[in-house]
């Protein structure tokens, strides 16, 4: 399951996102929470919802994302928060386990919930978490270096001249983080990004940026995040803006309801739908499914992916057996009603253990064990 770790300073209502696509109840506010919280939040999906009327299964099983609300960075020279004392330090090893972050950015103003620094401004706090993630990174090249140069004198020559070739790697990314430049931005080849992925370096991770609205900008999220929106935003991040405090409120509300009240303050999507969205767009995931009257399920897989992989996703033993997959897109075995008449009509084919799985495909795999 995807892991995405929630990051921001105090009061930027980061622990409001949380609860919003978790359906947790954690206090938010003042109640800045010293350890991080752990949620599983359902991937909606209108295909799959509508697979689901159709085959009418036992069991509907959504797509999974996995959150971790990690507790709020204090601001930089505001009484404890030094240079790198941010949540790239405090939380080094478990934020590197994240497969993406979210940065929640506070862009709404509160008199009853002051910001730390008295005035709001989103631009200087995304700035101020860049350099946090900046310096955790830096603080690991050089762990890294000292650790490179005590063992060096040691090592035989081919043992040397790769840990050389690491050091001298490791010192060209330091140097472009000096400037301000995340790990993902920098241009580096594919041996070279293979070479340095079990460093999980934080700036490496795909980052989506969500500015926290109030609720009366609700129908300018769009503008809004456009504002902040870099005009060369990078493969692997991404800008929104939400009112998590709004998305609190309407989970006490069904869904038809909660849409209905969005549509009437003209906000285009929920916090849920967007984080989603836009994490599977910085992470290069898509869904796929599989049907029948036992259960519909969502899988999410790497886009990419061919069929024997995603077959393995399901469960080991159909990669292990694979044969050959039978593949229609939704909307052809929607529009045709059945897997027969799909058949029938030439919509469903069957693709051997290369084929890439598409976004939205309706997979049904033949293994032998």
């Amino acid at each position: 399951m995807p892991g995405l770790g929630i990051i921001g300073f105090e009061r930027s209502g980061k622990t409001s996102l949380f609860n919003a696509v978790t359906g947790s109840e954690h206090a938010v506010g003042f109640a800045t929470h010293q350890d991080s919280h752990v949620g599983v939040a359902k991937v909606p999906d209108d295909r799959l919802d509508r697979l689901s009327a159709m085959y009418r299964p036992r069991k509907t099983t959504p797509a999974s994302l996995s959150y971790t609300d990690f507790p709020g960075a204090p601001f930089r020279g505001d009484g404890g928060g030094g240079p790198g004392d941010g949540p790239g330090v405090r939380f080094l090893d478990e934020l590197s386990q994240q497969d993406a972050l979210i940065h929640v950015v506070r862009a709404f103003e509160n008199d009853a919930v002051p910001h730390p620094r008295e005035r709001v401004d989103p631009a200087r706090d995304i700035e101020d978490m860049l350099l946090e993630l900046v310096f955790a990174d830096m603080a690991l090249i050089e762990k890294r270096l000292g650790r490179i140069a005590a063992e060096t004198k040691a090592m035989k020559a081919a043992e040397r001249e790769q840990a050389d070739r690491d050091a001298a790697l490791l010192r060209r990314l330091n140097d472009e983080l000096a400037e301000g430049t995340p790990v993902r931005a920098v241009a580096l080849g594919e041996a070279e990004r293979k070479e340095l992925r079990h460093y999980r370096f934080l700036t490496d991770r795909p980052l989506l940026t969500l500015l926290n609205i109030a609720e009366a900008d609700a129908g300018r999220a769009a503008e809004i995040a456009a504002q902040f929106r870099p005009s060369d935003e990078p493969a692997g991040t991404a800008t929104a803006a939400a009112c998590t405090a709004l998305e609190m409120e309407l989970l006490g509300l069904s869904d038809a309801e909660a849409a209905e009240y969005r549509r009437e303050i003209g906000a285009a999507e929920g916090a849920l739908e967007a984080s989603v969205r836009l994490s599977y767009q910085i992470l290069g995931l898509l869904s796929f499914f599989t049907v029948g009257e036992d259960e519909c399920r969502a899988w999410t897989i790497r886009a990419g992916e061919n069929a024997q992989q995603a077959a393995g996703h399901i469960h080991s033993d159909l990669a292990r057996g694979f044969i050959r997959a039978e593949v229609v897109p939704w909307q052809d075995l929607l529009e045709a009603g059945s897997e027969a008449e799909a058949r029938k009509r030439a919509l469903q084919h069957t693709e051997g253990k290369e084929y890439v799985v598409q976004d939205g495909d309706v997979v049904h795999v033949l293994f032998n064990v």
